[in-house]
């Protein structure tokens, strides 16, 4: 059985990622465990992937590259490595800028350099649509509208670690791919991420935070799409960067309105100020990852929601003593 490297293996999509590759692969899983947010779901998804047959994880921190050699041999034989480790969240940055440059862009550069030194011949490493900023009625489209001066500290950080693993990696014997993922959702998903925050806020009666009026788009992708998208590229022998996300875009307070609806219950909003550089539309162009990749999202937002909303009525009692705020927020 080969075996497949994935960092932030106890994160969201990591974690989601890993349950479908190791009925394949032998997946060596690493992530630090930090308290980006609230720890205890990431241990509550480490307990689940401590159950699979064909699982092994390693408590490392990747910004230091000497725990690297923590690993051993289980390291070698790689062919592949798929680098979602990251530290996510575009308000968070403003106040903690050294972690995100920590997480974000020095852990990708050791990775990638312990990756050449282990003769890694594709290395995938996660990025985000944040990179592109506002897209207005354009559609985002990969190696076009990047911008120079990216729109916040966590999409400089995301951006900066891209280029660090292209230079260090640049060379016919390695395939670099980077998927772009787009608000993602679902079960499992990130307490600070706003859909499963609205579901917890309105089932459980808490008031909703929205910052700005709401009426900001997003493209909510589900997490299956993503690592279906995923586990294509691990097919795909070309480098690249790929969009992953939904071809519409919903405001918050559209969301809020279907949770509502589907829970019926009422949110308490509480509208405050907007969040710095917080951009008001992002929508991306498919057109590559459905030509390359023949990769489309299939669930939609109603559907995922859904499927959301079974999931935390099924958790609800290992979700009661998970944070959904910041200490800035209370």
């Amino acid at each position: 059985m080969n075996k497949i490297l994935i960092t932030g293996a106890c994160g969201f999509i990591g974690y989601h990622l890993t349950s479908l590759l190791q009925n394949e692969y032998k997946v060596i899983g690493i992530d630090s465990l930090n308290n980006s947010y609230d720890p205890k779901l990431k241990e509550l998804r480490l307990k689940n992937l401590n159950k699979l047959e064909n699982f092994e994880f390693f408590n490392i921190n990747l910004s230091e590259k000497k725990e690297l050699e923590k690993m051993s041999t289980s390291i070698l034989n790689i062919e592949t490595v798929i680098h979602l480790g990251a530290r996510a969240g575009v308000r968070q940055s403003y106040l903690e800028p050294e972690k995100y440059i920590e997480d974000n862009t020095t852990a990708s550069t050791n990775l990638a350099f312990v990756s050449k030194e282990l003769g890694v011949r594709k290395f995938i490493i996660a990025s985000t649509s944040s990179i592109y900023g506002d897209t207005g009625t354009q559609m985002a489209t990969e190696d076009v509208d990047e911008l120079v001066d990216p729109p916040s500290i966590y999409a400089a950080t995301k951006q900066f670690g891209e280029t660090m693993v292209k230079n260090i990696l640049s060379t016919d014997e390695h395939i670099i791919q980077i998927p772009r993922f787009f608000t993602v959702y679902g079960p499992f998903g990130r307490p600070d991420m706003s859909i499963l925050r609205f579901i917890h806020w309105i089932e459980s009666g808490e008031e909703v935070l929205i910052y700005g009026d709401g009426e900001q788009k997003r493209s909510f992708t589900y997490v299956s799409d993503i690592v279906n998208g995923l586990s294509k590229l691990i097919d795909y022998e070309e480098s690249g960067t790929f969009n992953f996300g939904s071809n519409k875009t919903w405001s918050l307070n559209n969301v809020i309105e279907k949770i509502e609806n589907k829970l019926e219950s009422k949110a308490n909003i509480n509208f405050k100020e907007r969040a710095f550089r917080d951009v008001d539309i992002v929508l991306p162009n498919l057109k590559k990852s459905e030509s390359k990749l023949g990769w489309t999202p299939l669930v939609d937002l109603d559907a995922g929601l859904d499927k959301t909303i079974t999931w935390y009525k099924k958790y609800k009692e290992e979700l009661r003593n998970v944070k959904f705020k910041y200490e800035y927020e209370k």
